[in-house]
């Protein structure tokens, strides 16, 4: 009963006054949603001529050309950290091979294995620096783009299935930019550092340390990924089977009740709607495309120091050096921590608009 009195009104409203049912004219918040965005992004989109109501469509090429040229402007200082841990192998292999037996060789052994730890340490600073911002921009722009997404598909109608998807997706977004605040940075640190410590003292026995942690938020990132795809998606489902019958509803109550105009009216409703729908896919597109333009960035980076880190690895692990091959693979378990969260954040984003999309479709 209500849609019914709001789209009556509505038409009313149109017939008297002469408005005219555009959806150019629906402000959703253009500006907000390019300001929330940082200036890095921001300006590859404009370059590209990518906007909000004219999203540009990538082919398969274009995409991996794209790919490329990311991982190339990246992988310069993954490079020089190779070539930094690669002579601290070679110096390790060296003076292992020169001072064969006594003291001397566990000196450069912890030596080597410091100098290992201190340049890891700071490539993680740089990523954990570069990622927390990602993260932090990232949620930065979903606080605006997931209510102007939902605002969109409200005015037209999927009340319940916009209040459903922006509840749940502004919580989670809130909770992985909370968590990783103030728990990542932590964690990465006491990882690398508990794992120094086990690379310098063998007896200590924490070189699975870091393995275990990865594995245990890995598993932690996927069951609360999978239950949020389950419940929301559920929740979206419910709601928009709902909503998509009141409209229906509406409109034919509007269609058969209203005398002279009620044919009239319906068609300007579904003409209102077809311009919103087609500006909702335009938004929920250009959301996507910009979280990219985020998120992409450095996960581009985070897989060429992750090669990096591999290719050292193998190295110390051909020259039988240990403890530096369990120093590498716990710079590795970091590693994968960062680009889980960071690709957790990226997803989020994704379903969000993916499910907003495909359960608001327009319904003539």
């Amino acid at each position: 009963m209500r849609k019914f009195i709001i789209v009556l009104l509505s038409a009313i409203v149109m017939l008297t006054c002469g408005i005219s049912a555009k959806a150019d004219d629906f402000d959703y918040g253009r500006e907000a949603l390019e300001s929330a965005l940082p200036d890095d992004a921001r300006d590859y989109l404009t370059s590209a001529e990518i906007t909000p109501d004219a999203p540009k469509t990538f082919s398969f090429s274009e995409a991996l050309n794209g790919a490329w040229e990311l991982l190339k402007s990246k992988a310069g200082k993954p490079l020089k950290m190779l070539c930094a841990l690669c002579g601290v192998v070679l110096f390790c292999a060296l003076t292992e091979s020169i001072a064969e037996a006594g003291s001397l060789k566990g000196v450069f052994s912890i030596v080597g294995v410091l100098c290992g730890a201190g340049i890891a340490a700071a490539a993680m600073y740089d990523l954990l620096n570069s990622s927390l911002n990602a993260i932090s921009a990232a949620a930065n722009f979903m606080l605006v783009f997931i209510p102007i997404l939902t605002g969109i598909s409200a005015a037209m109608g999927h009340t319940l299935t916009a209040a459903a998807v922006n509840s749940a997706i502004l919580g989670c977004t809130q909770l992985f930019s909370q968590l990783s605040a103030n728990f990542l940075a932590p964690l990465c640190g006491a990882i690398l550092g508990v794992s120094t410590a086990g690379a310098v003292h063998p007896q200590l026995k924490l070189d699975k340390l870091g393995e275990l942690i990865k594995k245990f938020i890995i598993w932690g990132l996927t069951l609360v990924m999978t239950i949020f795809m389950g419940v929301l998606s559920l929740q979206t489902a419910v709601s928009a089977a709902s909503d998509n019958a009141a409209i229906k509803a509406a409109k034919f109550a509007v269609s058969q009740g209203v005398p002279i105009i009620g044919g009239t009216v319906s068609d300007a409703v579904n003409t209102l709607s077809t311009g919103l729908s087609i500006l909702k896919s335009s938004v929920g597109v250009y959301g996507m495309i910009a979280a990219g333009a985020i998120i992409l960035p450095v996960m581009a980076g985070l897989l060429c120091y992750k090669a990096a880190i591999i290719l050292a690895q193998t190295l110390a692990e051909m020259f039988g050096l240990k403890k530096l091959t369990a120093l590498f693979k716990s710079c590795g378990a970091v590693i994968t921590i960062i680009t889980a969260i960071t690709f957790c954040v990226l997803l989020l984003n994704t379903i969000a608009a993916a499910i907003t999309l495909c359960m608001t479709g327009y319904n003539g």
